[in-house]
């Protein structure tokens, strides 16, 4: 297999470099300067693919949130229910948080999802808000309200819990299932069934990851 060019190689570096540092430090603190050298590249350079240390974590942030949905659409595709697939989405970050703990410094030291995740919780979540009133199980007149009801209050709950160094039960991820499906207006066994099942733990490497290789790869939930 031929190597890939070296701009591309240039470019993974950098990339590495942001995730190498996100993983370490506020993004607030870290400069132009600290991803140059933690890339092993000049400034100069730098500024050959990126603008700026915003334009370079956008960049990584889009690369890392198309692996993110691959794995989550996998993981949902094998749910039949709108309300199981909701169960587990809420359920895989609580897994980050417990059992990945590089993606959880990648996630939670943000101040909200959108920093990591490109749209945010709600551009998962809204759709299947939406697809539970149309089936008719969920109440609402809003399905970009409630999802952001449910996003601003899930993630402040991770990161602290990440910031306190503290895992969630499964009874606790339960009830933090029924608290969302109960404000899309479920409830009875329906609820209860899909909040009480188990999300198994997803296959992803550990943080800082090659988006060149990443690219290059089958990569998802098994």
């Amino acid at each position: 297999m031929a190597s890939p060019p070296k701009r591309v190689i240039t470019q993974d570096r950098l990339r590495s470099a942001v995730q190498n540092l996100l993983l370490e430090t506020d993004w607030s603190e870290i400069t132009v300067q600290h991803v140059s050298g933690c890339a092993g590249v000049s400034i100069g350079t730098f500024y050959n693919y990126y603008d700026s240390k915003d334009d370079a974590l956008a960049d990584v942030r889009q690369s890392l949130s198309l692996l993110i949905k691959k794995d989550l659409n996998s993981l949902l595709s094998t749910q039949t229910t709108v309300e199981a697939r909701i169960s587990m989405l809420l359920k895989y970050f609580i897994n980050v948080l417990n059992t990945k703990p590089t993606w959880a410094n990648y996630f939670y030291k943000a101040d909200h999802f959108s920093e990591r995740l490109e749209g945010g919780l709600v551009s998962i979540l809204e759709p299947l808000v939406l697809e539970s009133v149309l089936s008719q199980k969920g109440h609402v007149t809003d399905a970009r309200m409630t999802a952001l009801f449910i996003e601003n209050g899930f993630f402040p709950l991770l990161k602290s819990c990440h910031h306190q160094h503290l895992s969630i039960s499964d009874e606790q991820a339960t009830q933090i299932v029924i608290v969302a499906l109960s404000s899309l207006g479920l409830s009875g066994d329906t609820l209860f069934k899909a909040a009480s099942m188990l999300c198994p733990v997803t296959p992803l490497a550990a943080l800082p990851q090659s988006i060149y290789e990443l690219e290059n790869s089958q990569t998802g939930y098994v």
